[in-house]
């Protein structure tokens, strides 16, 4: 059978994710998240300097977690449920990221943006999930989902193509 580098990572994330406080796992999920949606742009665009510049540097285009995930969208590599559930994630990350204050998952505003994520777990158990809980299961399931994209997306890579050009023939 073949090795599948997506299950290691997965693995290793969730081992340290679950050990987060509430405000380190908004902040890794985000950056998580961040990182493979930049793998799955990658794995698409073409390789060179052009595709390089919108991804990394001083001011990309393409340099923040909101403006990848559009681009993305807009693409067609991520589907309409994950630019909602990464848009409230962002949302959850910059509640925690912009307050000094010790906030948690109980914090009124941060558990209603949190039951924005779907439950994704059995029925009957999702009265007697935690906030935390649903933002962990919401993560994972999401985080497996684009890790998988990355290797399909690399399927339909693009390539620079020539183009007719009567003033140059």
């Amino acid at each position: 059978m073949r090795d599948e580098p997506e299950l290691k990572e997965l693995s290793e994330f969730l081992n340290e994710f679950n050990k987060e406080s509430d405000r380190g796992a908004a902040l890794n999920a985000a950056a998580v998240l961040d990182d493979w949606i930049s793998n799955i742009l990658k794995e698409f665009l073409v390789d060179n300097k052009s595709a390089e510049s919108l991804l990394g540097g001083f001011n990309a285009p393409l340099g923040t977690f909101s403006a990848k995930a559009a681009a993305a969208h807009s693409l067609g590599l991520i589907q309409d449920n994950e630019i909602e559930e990464i848009t409230i994630i962002r949302k959850i990350r910059n509640e925690f990221g912009h307050s000094w204050k010790g906030l948690s998952f109980e914090n009124q505003k941060i558990k209603d943006l949190t039951f924005n994520l779907p439950w994704l777990g059995p029925k009957e158990l999702e009265e007697e999930s935690t906030v935390r809980g649903r933002f962990n299961a919401a993560v994972a399931i999401l985080l497996t989902d684009l890790m998988w994209r990355s290797r399909l997306v690399s399927k339909e890579k693009r390539q620079v193509k020539t183009w007719p050009n009567k003033s140059r023939d």
